[in-house]
This record gives C-alpha cells, structure tokens and sequence, in this order.
C-alpha cells in the first residue's frame, strides 16, 4: 500500500511540473504574477515574443496534442528607453533546439511598423514583416560570427510603416 502511495504522490507532483493549457497565454501566465500580454509568435520555431510591463521578453513554448507548455528556462528579456528618439533593440540570442534567433522592438503607440529590414555589413539584407511592432526571425547562415558578436555584423536596422516611410532607424 506504502508502494501505490507513494507512486501516485510521485506521478501527481510530476504531473504538476508538467502543466499543459489550452491557450499559449495561460501557459505563458502560469509563470507570472503579473499580467503578461503576447505580442508576437513564430509557430514554426514555437517561440512567444511577450510584454510584461515595460518587459520585452522571448521564450521558448511546446505545442502537443493541442496543449501548450513554456519554457520560462529558456527565455530572454529586455527593458529598453531612449531619450531622443523612438525606443529601438534589436538582439541575438540561442535557444536550445531552434538555434540561433534575432529579435527585436519598437516602442511607439503612434505607429505602427509593417516591416523591418535588416542590412549587414556584408551587404546582404533580410526583411521581416512587423507583428505589433516586433519581430522574430532566423539568423542567416552567411553571417558566421558569433551571436555575441552578431552587433558588429549590422549596418543599420529599419522600421517601416504601410506606407514605405521610415518609423525609425536602429543606428
């Protein structure tokens, strides 16, 4: 009897680390005291791009048999201002099992990017469509430095609106 006991207290406390919902957002909630309000989502790559107040933040998410679990473990978070121009980041980072992923922001409530275009260094360029003023996007096999080193690979950054006009500019 000792044996089933302590089995079922085993597989319940398991079962509680393991948690699954029904919506992204409750999985992502479940790991904050505070209201956390979802901006962005790559699908593919099951990354969940965040706010939490003034907190950008992107991590890993699990989508199985129609349930979702997060992985706060791996995830990255940003506060970022400017005092002369629109807030702008733009960032690198690794996630284990998607690889290496360049994301980034910009604040405003005035506008609203479509579209950021990434311009290297080496002349090559990646254009990402905006969700909610943020992007997600894979980092190119052609640029072969390290994700620490990935600012020294960018000649400038570019948001912009419907319309084709810049809404601001990382450098």
């Amino acid at each position: 009897m000792k044996k089933i006991t302590l089995s079922v207290l085993i597989l319940l406390i398991l079962s509680g680390c393991n948690r699954s919902y029904g919506s992204l957002e409750e999985a992502v909630q479940s790991h904050w005291k505070t209201p956390i309000e979802i901006v962005n989502q790559d699908e593919e790559r099951q990354l969940v791009y965040y706010l939490n107040h003034n907190q950008h933040i992107l991590g890993v998410y699990h989508y199985e048999n129609g349930k979702y679990r997060y992985d706060n473990k791996q995830s990255v978070g940003i506060t970022f201002s400017s005092d002369n121009r629109l807030p702008f980041f733009v960032q690198a980072n690794y996630f284990e099992g998607i690889g290496k992923i360049i994301h980034g922001a910009i604040k405003t409530n005035e506008h609203e990017v479509e579209k950021f275009i990434i311009l290297y260094k080496n002349g090559e360029q990646q254009e990402i469509i905006a969700k909610n003023n943020t992007f997600i996007t894979e980092y190119p096999p052609t640029i072969t430095t390290s994700i620490e080193m990935f600012q020294t690979e960018i000649k400038n950054v570019i948001g912009f609106d419907k319309h084709g006009d810049i809404v601001e500019s990382y450098n």
